[in-house]
């Protein structure tokens, strides 16, 4: 229902600032790269993610392939891509009474 796929990365800031590049362009390209392929920024700077529908697998290599070509692929030092199922790993009604997807606003109280 509400699967998607991640792509998870981490920037080297210590050779990075050691670049010529700032580490918020590093950050900006990958950003752009990403965006292209349907990611959006999920909770941080380096976690995307984009909805598991139409060719959503297709659009993974694509995004891998596009950050390949980047020079910036050197700052990168971890670079994830998993598969989130929305319905299984959703804990929060055992934490809080809700799903992750309900506002808390929209709660009965």
């Amino acid at each position: 229902m509400f699967d998607r796929w991640v792509i998870a990365y981490d920037i080297d800031n210590i050779a990075a600032q050691n670049a010529e590049v700032t580490v918020p362009t590093i950050y900006n390209r990958i950003k752009a790269a990403l965006d292209y392929y349907g990611f959006s920024k999920f909770t941080q700077l380096s976690l995307y993610a984009m909805l598991d529908k139409n060719e959503a697998l297709m659009k993974v290599y694509q995004a891998l392939e596009a950050l390949s070509c980047l020079p910036e692929r050197r700052y990168i030092k971890r670079l994830h891509v998993f598969r989130i199922d929305g319905a299984l790993y959703d804990v929060l009604p055992w934490v809080a009474d809700r799903s992750s997807f309900q506002k808390p606003e929209e709660i009965e109280k």
